[in-house]
């Protein structure tokens, strides 16, 4: 058994390696052939953490509507008996502690099975990701995937989308972009560890709570979160961003916020449009208990984000209203709103979205 302290190093160290290509694992580089071997008592050890772990498991998707707890139990029991007790027990250390800095967080792969697990039992029937094989670019060089926000857990339903159209390859080299509120509770902090994620300071305008922080403190975040994102895809990761930067009250699009174009303007730089819709009925905003539900997402043209910035003349504002459209075309109207195709006030954010779209 590890230590709190070994663990601790253990996370560390995974978390400042070097990300590795898309053909790589992300999984900690542990030299086993140096490991002691296991006492009856380590053994029996592991075998408490691993009930334990399955127990609080069944209790915390029972109480949140994924099933009946004997029906998690039969899925949750085999997934934690195929684990490594190295596996489990970083995972059990992570759910505690994940989320308690600003910056990068690592994916924890049993969180990931996890989540998958959870998914299949709450996704209805018929939910897919359509237009799937426009991720192939994303199998040649990092994308900026860029979508609407309408849960808490459309990241992991797009995980899991990926995952059953057979671009695992690719979900598993996602960082996310997310505001602290993501690790205020066991569920969500569970969610979080998919895959990488940064904790980064929501802007004035749309943080609330715990999660509003002075002007000056949010810029100097904002800051180091832009140059975390851009280590990231240089170490082949796929950066997630929700351009609402917040969930939407409506299930309508909200206006894409300018300054998320920083991260747009890196050299190289390849965006990747996708939409999300059903999540909303899947997990309302305030609801505690999952209603399963039919979810569909749809992956958009890339484009070229030097392209896009200088058809739009630098402005930032008129580059993620351009994104905005791009996003909202892949959405039904009911969606849409503010980039719906009848606002005459975003009329050349809509021409420029056109124009990259009949280009590609």
């Amino acid at each position: 058994m590890y230590t709190r302290i070994q663990l601790a190093k253990l996370v560390t160290t995974f978390a400042a390696s070097p990300g590795s290509s898309r053909g790589r694992s992300d999984r900690p580089q542990i030299d086993y052939c140096s490991r002691r071997v296991e006492s009856p008592q380590d053994q029996s050890n592991a075998a408490d953490l691993r009930d334990r772990i399955v127990q609080e498991l069944v209790q915390l998707f029972s109480a949140w509507g994924a099933a009946d707890a004997a029906s998690l139990r039969a899925e949750f029991a085999p997934l934690l008996e195929a684990a490594t007790s190295m596996e489990r027990e970083v995972f059990w250390s992570r759910l505690e502690s994940t989320g308690a800095t600003w910056g990068y967080h690592p994916p924890d792969p049993l969180a990931r099975r996890v989540s998958r697990t959870v998914h299949a039992l709450v996704l209805a029937p018929g939910s897919e990701l359509q237009n799937a094989n426009a991720l192939e670019v994303a199998s040649k060089r990092p994308v900026l995937l860029l979508g609407n926000h309408l849960s808490f857990i459309d990241a992991n339903v797009l995980d899991y989308l990926m995952y059953q159209a057979g671009y695992s390859a690719i979900a598993e080299h996602m960082t996310v972009l997310v505001g602290p509120k993501v690790y205020t509770d066991p569920v969500r902090r569970l969610a979080s560890l998919c895959f990488g994620t940064i904790k980064l300071a929501q802007s004035t305008s749309r943080a609330s709570g715990h999660a509003l922080l002075p002007k000056r403190q949010v810029a100097r975040l904002a800051m180091e979160t832009f140059h975390i994102a851009r280590e990231r895809l240089s170490q082949g990761d796929h950066l997630l961003i929700f351009v609402e930067g917040t969930r939407s009250r409506t299930s309508a699009m909200q206006r894409a916020l300018p300054a998320v174009a920083r991260y747009l303007e890196g050299e190289g730089a390849l965006l990747l449009p996708w939409g999300i819709f059903g999540t909303e009925h899947l997990l309302p905003i305030g609801a505690e208990r999952a209603c399963p539900a039919r979810v569909t997402a749809r992956i958009g043209t890339p484009v070229e984000a030097r392209d896009l910035l200088e058809r739009c003349a630098g402005s930032r504002a008129l580059a993620m209203d351009t994104i905005g459209f791009l996003i909202a075309e892949l959405l039904p109207p009911s969606h849409r709103d503010v980039y719906d195709s009848s606002n005459k006030e975003l009329a050349r954010a809509r021409e420029i979205a056109s124009a990259l779209t009949c280009r590609a």
